[in-house]
């Protein structure tokens, strides 16, 4: 089962790096060659939640984060990344602990610690993309809430948006419904090596991916698990969309994937151009699946329906773990 796209779709401004949720990580554009390796987990020595700095300190590190929005819910990954004050990655040899801690947005409420401390995966740098940490932790409650990240001495925040699956961003322009794990996923072609629907390029990934021999709609009626993955590695404006496709393109071609069949769709229509890129149309899969942002990362199972979504930074860890759940 799965929902079917509108026959019509409005040309319509795309959102990238929309709010302060998703532009941390605005630094370079990307192209995207050679691949994530394993990463490594981090071994920071912990801290009393109690002797974290305090709400308004200034921090010493930047701490990225460039997710549109985390849902509630169990195990839930947190992907971001860390700069030092010149604006370079922190690097593997710092260990990175990190805390979970509400914002008080009322008198009623407190700064309150509700995860930590947690343990960080560092993931190594993916060609013109920069490396990224990434946690896993339940998010019960919504709010905003800030991560505090702890190397050493140095810390950093950044603000996150926590809400009810139910009030997610992303929703189906059709009726409004969210777009989220537990509903079908909706019907909608995307280019292919056979048919490009006429749009300027099919995959700005150099070398091309292979992800493109299948368009959506079509696979939506084998019966098989799907991995789909929208991005546009040459107009990306941030430094994770063309990491993403080669990471994926890297893991699809080095596993056993079953029968899973894999669909990476292009942003746009057209070829941006210039300084109004955000307002060049957008492909029909887009417009169909109301994405404010990108690169996005859906998985869909045999029964048609959204297993799990990322968005924001994609570790080649967490998109491997994706797929092992998916497949299992």
């Amino acid at each position: 089962m799965h929902r079917s796209s509108p026959s019509s779709w409005h040309r319509r401004s795309f959102l990238r790096v929309a709010s302060a949720a998703t532009a941390g990580l605005a630094l370079t554009a990307c192209g995207g060659e050679g691949a994530a390796t394993g990463g490594t987990a981090s071994e920071a020595p912990a801290t009393d939640s109690a002797d974290l700095p305090a709400p308004d300190a200034q921090g010493t590190l930047f701490v990225q984060q460039a997710s549109v929005e985390y849902l509630t819910g169990q195990d839930r990954y947190l992907a971001f990344g860390v700069l030092t004050t010149e604006m370079s990655p922190l690097g593997e040899d710092r260990p990175v602990q990190v805390y979970l801690r509400r914002i008080a947005t009322s008198p009623e409420e407190t700064a309150e610690v509700v995860a930590g401390p947690l343990e960080t995966t560092f993931s190594p740098a993916v060609d013109t993309g920069q490396p990224v940490y990434f946690v896993r932790t339940d998010l019960s409650d919504e709010g905003l809430f800030e991560i505090v990240a702890l190397a050493g001495e140095d810390f950093g925040t950044a603000a996150i948006q926590v809400v009810d699956p139910q009030d997610s961003r992303v929703k189906d322009p059709t009726d409004q419904s969210p777009v989220i794990p537990g509903t079908e996923a909706i019907s909608a072609p995307t280019a292919t090596v056979a048919d490009d629907r006429g749009v300027f390029d099919i995959c700005t990934q150099d070398p091309e991916c292979g992800m493109h021999e299948m368009s959506l709609d079509e696979a939506l009626q084998t019966g098989r698990p799907v991995a789909l993955m929208f991005a546009t590695p040459q107009f990306c404006q941030t430094a994770v969309c063309g990491p993403s496709v080669q990471t994926l393109e890297t893991i699809r071609t080095e596993g056993d994937w079953g029968d899973t069949i894999f669909i990476h769709s292009e942003i746009y229509a057209e070829e941006p151009s210039g300084t109004e890129v955000a307002a060049t149309p957008v492909v029909d899969a887009v417009a169909a699946w109301g994405l404010p942002t990108e690169p996005w990362f859906f998985t869909i199972g045999a029964d048609g329906v959204v297993v799990d979504r990322l968005d924001g930074p994609m570790p080649r860890e967490i998109l491997q773990a994706m797929l092992e759940d998916l497949t299992a």
